[in-house]
């Protein structure tokens, strides 16, 4: 069959279940130019519904290598849960499956079963001899998945608890990869323990994030209107276009006093708290009395270290910051430097930090030495996380250490120093 007609056989969730790493499609492709496509291997597709079952690395390969004429092999399935579970079982045969593979299998799976049982074709229905000495119920359905996937069945039993009930950040940074399903599961149910209590508490960051493994938003929301922002997009999933719209939440204030605090001797990142990680705390619309509210919280709890990041420096002048704040500032392109240098030369706070995430171009600072600490992210936050010109790294990677700053690089760039501000 032709390349160019097998598109039409493209299919969620078949096509989503399975992303293939960049590394591996230009192996692929490297194999394919050398070789040839090899026969052996068609693209299988379930006849009955239309969907490419298996090979869409291969066919991807084939397409951009420029190969036009691909071998495919019709295959028959009763439902759409057997083309699921052949399409697993094949991946399973190749491969051990990574965790955010194995969520994604439990959650597509389930959305096309009655949460009972598992159920079979009618076929396999009418043939099953009586229900006698059979497992039913929720039990059933996980032991069932559990070998399936080829996972025990609590884990089957945990990705649920975290597809069910977790949040959705935690859900997506599972299915990204970033966290595991069994930390997840920790998540979902610390979370869930303390919903139980009626208390608010601080949000646990992903495992990636190692510089601040707590979130706190006692204010939601922002105007800048950044192209790349995050926070917006998840908003917008949860609560549609106005969902972004400022808002304080005073029923989060009590969150330091409420939260568990680590042990003695966990690394600085379990103490730090990133403030308003879904809002810019100090943007021209906010009201003085929210920041005030939430600096009050800050300064009567001085066992945690709070993490203040700004695209308006301007506003954190004059604060007397406590001693447990960071004050930091996103500066991701060249048109910020000057406010940013202009500004912490005059904030006095123990920490002073610059987050230069996405790094969208070149940067070159006259003063670095009014920071403390610099932050280094990819050039394009989100899916794929695009690595920024080298150059551009190297070049602010010169400055800091010129001007005896600690630097610590984002996790999805490709080298990591490491480094925290000193004797913290």
């Amino acid at each position: 069959m032709k390349a160019s007609e097998l598109k039409r056989y493209l299919r969620p969730p078949f096509c989503e279940l399975f992303p293939t790493s960049k590394a591996v499609i230009e192996a692929v492709k490297g194999a394919m130019a050398e070789w040839g496509y090899d026969q052996s291997q068609p693209i299988i597709i379930w006849d009955e519904g239309q969907a490419i079952i298996d090979g869409h690395t291969r066919l991807r390969a084939a397409q951009e290598v420029g190969i036009e004429d691909i071998p495919v092999h019709y295959k028959s399935f009763a439902t759409e849960e057997e083309a699921l579970a052949y399409a697993i079982h094949l991946q399973r045969n190749r491969r051990n499956l990574t965790d955010a593979e194995i969520i994604r299998c439990i959650e597509a799976l389930d959305k096309r079963r009655q949460r009972g049982g598992d159920h079979k074709s009618e076929e396999f229905k009418k043939s099953k001899p009586s229900n006698e000495g059979i497992e039913t119920g929720k039990s059933a359905s996980a032991k069932e998945t559990a070998k399936l996937v080829g996972v025990s069945r609590v884990k089957v039993e945990r990705a649920r608890t975290v597809l069910e009930h977790g949040e959705e950040p935690v859900k997506k940074a599972v299915q990204a990869g970033e966290l595991s399903i069994h930390r997840a599961y920790q998540l979902t149910q610390e979370r869930r323990r303390v919903q139980e209590a009626g208390r608010p508490v601080f949000n646990r960051t992903n495992e990636n994030i190692e510089w601040a493994c707590w979130t706190w938003n006692p204010v939601t929301g922002c105007r800048h209107g950044c192209p790349y922002c995050y926070a917006r997009d998840i908003a917008a999933r949860f609560y549609g276009n106005g969902g972004f719209e400022p808002k304080f939440h005073p029923d989060r204030l009590s969150a330091p006093a409420n939260t568990p605090m680590p042990k003695p001797y966990a690394p600085v990142g379990e103490r730090n708290v990133f403030v308003c990680s879904m809002a810019d705390l100090f943007g021209e619309w906010v009201p003085q009395e929210w920041i005030d509210a939430v600096l009050e919280a800050v300064r009567a709890a001085p066992q945690w270290n709070f993490l203040f990041l700004s695209k308006n420096p301007q506003r954190m002048v004059g604060i007397d910051w406590p001693d447990n704040a960071w004050v930091g500032t996103t500066v991701d392109c060249q048109k910020r430097v000057a406010p940013a240098e202009s500004a912490f030369s005059r904030i006095k706070a123990r920490v002073k930090f610059l987050s230069c995430e996405p790094l969208l171009e070149k940067l070159t600072f006259k003063n670095l030495k009014v920071f403390d600490w610099l932050i280094i992210g990819p050039k394009r936050v989100g899916a794929g996380h695009e690595q920024p010109d080298w150059r551009w790294v190297e070049l602010l990677l010169f400055q800091a250490r010129a001007a005896k700053l600690k630097v610590y690089f984002k996790p999805h760039l490709a080298v990591r120093p490491r480094e925290y501000p000193a004797d913290l």
